[in-house]
């Protein structure tokens, strides 16, 4: 089994992959392609893409493959587009899967409109056009071979390591980004069902309830009884040593691989706070502008808790690096 170095990734990679299940290969025959699915990285050892659960993140350590061939990394040759195109794959998460424009990217019918809705190659086309670059003819319908044969790209090698059985056996375990992904999709369907309107993301959600003050008590209930807002404490109970600068100095590592881990820690964490620090100030200039929206008052809180934890992390990191 082989897994992906995190090491020689960066922000912005694109990995197409291949899998030995009857629908991926039979994907590869229709799409005459040696590839079926297209992955977005954005960085610290997380990727964005749209699968048959619809668009959700995913953690690369758990994504093992039998054969070397089974995964190539694409780079766009301008690496300055990566930021952008991932913070608009952030924007899709939680919209659903489009079995039908999947097959239609092939042989896209003439000016057909295409739905709200994603499929892995049409994401990540989509997110760096939207970022200004380019890769294929029609962003809206694409195969992973398309994004391939982009003359924007280049192929990163040796990029792949065996795995050991300590990271076989994490890739096995308890994936809490699928539980996330399981509370988003209940989330975002129980406000179809609510509303009536083809709300795909909770991007698309909070200027609905702008839009639609009427719904607000009712969406803000349906996250509240969700789990959503406590998903942050769940991975602070897990993992308590990420937010405890003497827990994490106690850890049974070695000191170079402890500071690796510390520096990761670190840049990861900050990456997070800036993520959640814009989306307050956003929340925030909407609840001076709209009034007081239960909607945004929850938001406001959450971010608020994700901004703290960020910091603990941020703390506990930087005292491993000042005491070894």
């Amino acid at each position: 089994m082989y897994i992906l170095d995190l090491r020689k990734l960066i922000e912005g990679d694109i990995l197409l992959t291949a899998q030995t299940a009857v629908i991926s290969k039979t994907i590869r025959v229709v799409s005459s392609s040696d590839f079926s699915h297209a992955i977005l990285y954005v960085g610290d050892g997380s990727y964005i893409h749209s699968n048959g659960g619809g668009v959700h993140s995913g953690n690369t350590q758990r994504l093992l493959f039998h054969k070397l061939k089974h995964v190539q990394v694409l780079r766009p040759n301008n690496e300055t587009f990566a930021e952008k195109a991932c913070i608009y794959a952030r924007t899709q998460v939680g919209k659903e899967y489009s079995v039908k424009d999947a097959i239609n990217s092939k042989n896209p019918l003439p000016k057909k409109k295409e739905s709200n809705r994603q499929f892995c190659s049409r994401l990540v086309a989509q997110s760096y056009e939207y970022a200004g670059l380019k890769l294929v003819d029609n962003s809206s319908y694409c195969t992973p071979q398309d994004i391939h044969n982009s003359s924007d790209i280049s192929i990163v090698k040796n990029i792949l390591s065996k795995a050991s059985k300590e990271e076989i056996s994490f890739s096995k375990s308890e994936n809490p980004l699928q539980r996330q992904a399981d509370i988003t999709n209940k989330i975002l369907k129980s406000i179809r069902k609510l509303t009536g309107c083809d709300i795909q993301s909770f991007d698309e959600l909070s200027q609905f309830v702008i839009n639609n003050p009427i719904y607000d008590h009712g969406i803000t209930s349906i996250i509240e009884r969700s789990g959503y807002l406590s998903m942050w404490q769940d991975e602070m109970e897990k993992n308590p040593w990420r937010y405890n600068g003497e827990l994490f100095l106690s850890m049974p590592m070695r000191i170079e691989e402890k500071r690796q881990q510390a520096s990761f820690e670190l840049k990861s964490a900050h990456k997070q706070l800036n993520l959640y620090s814009y989306n307050y100030n956003m929340m925030q200039q909407n609840l001076i502008a709209q009034m007081k929206f239960s909607y945004i008052e929850m938001n406001l809180r959450l971010y608020n808790n994700l901004i703290n934890q960020m910091n603990m992390r941020v703390a506990a990191a930087t005292h491993v690096l000042n005491n070894i």
